[in-house]
């Protein structure tokens, strides 16, 4: 019945050699994918902690779009530059592999590149416009349920609005078909909140309790885990695989 669970050494759950393998499949899926525009406002990058080694997928998504090209172009300087904590490693550039048959990608990173400083000695360049809310959603393996975690937290929120707030969650990221559900949950199954697994900064995430059940109907490879996983877990905070990477996926079965 099921043939793709002999890849596993225990369905659904995963070991760090497994997780490490499907964090890859999910990075080539997004290099390949044809984005256009979307490269540039939802960015998937690989990353690897410096102390342990192990790998964690982020990405990153505007909240709302720039009504113009300028606000535009900032925002996205913003998104590709952003700080890397010390004990992580740095980006693996995973824009560039296919993206020069990606006319709209390549004009918009012409436009990024324009406005982004070099200098480490510059001083910031304050706009109006320059800052737009992003949320930054981490997929890390949890060492006690073997199965991925969504970790996520809010960006450069209006002001007077605090990023580590519960509220401007489920104002900014749950969809209004999930807050009911979501809060019926409480903290066990729903999103809670805890010292980030790097940085040990306040951050929130989705209990992985229920995670067990929601995929062990699934029959998927390897290769599809994680865009199986994201496809049950994020939603509930506005966290979607673009379609053109769902359909790669269908394209490869």
């Amino acid at each position: 019945m099921f043939q793709h669970h002999d890849e596993y050494r225990q369905w659904p759950f995963l070991n760090q050699e497994e997780f490490e393998l499907a964090c890859a499949f999910f990075d080539q899926r997004y290099v390949r994918a044809s984005l256009g525009a979307t490269r540039q406002i939802f960015k998937i990058r690989s990353r690897r902690t410096l102390t342990t080694g192990e790998s964690y997928i982020e990405l990153l998504r505007l909240l709302q779009l720039p009504e113009n090209e300028d606000e535009l172009s900032l925002a996205l300087s913003k998104l590709g530059t952003g700080v890397v904590d010390p004990r992580s490693g740095g980006d693996m550039e995973m824009d560039t592999t296919e993206e020069d048959a990606d006319n709209e990608a390549l004009r918009l990173n012409h436009i990024t590149s324009a406005t982004n400083p070099t200098s480490n000695n510059a001083l910031p360049q304050y706009s109006l416009y320059s800052h737009q809310p992003y949320v930054t959603y981490e997929i890390h393996l949890h060492p006690s349920y073997s199965v991925p975690t969504l970790w996520f937290t809010l960006h450069d929120l209006p002001m007077g609005e605090p990023s580590f707030d519960i509220d401007a969650v489920y104002r900014y990221l749950v969809p209004p078909e999930y807050k009911n559900r979501l809060r019926a949950a409480g903290v066990i199954g729903g999103i809670s909140a805890a010292p980030h697994p790097i940085t040990s900064l306040p951050a929130f995430f989705i209990h992985p309790c229920q995670t067990k059940e929601a995929m062990e109907s699934f029959d998927c490879p390897i290769k599809d885990y994680l865009t199986v996983w994201i496809g049950l877990v994020g939603g509930c905070v506005g966290l979607w695989i673009p379609r053109e990477m769902a359909e790669d996926q269908q394209e490869d079965q």
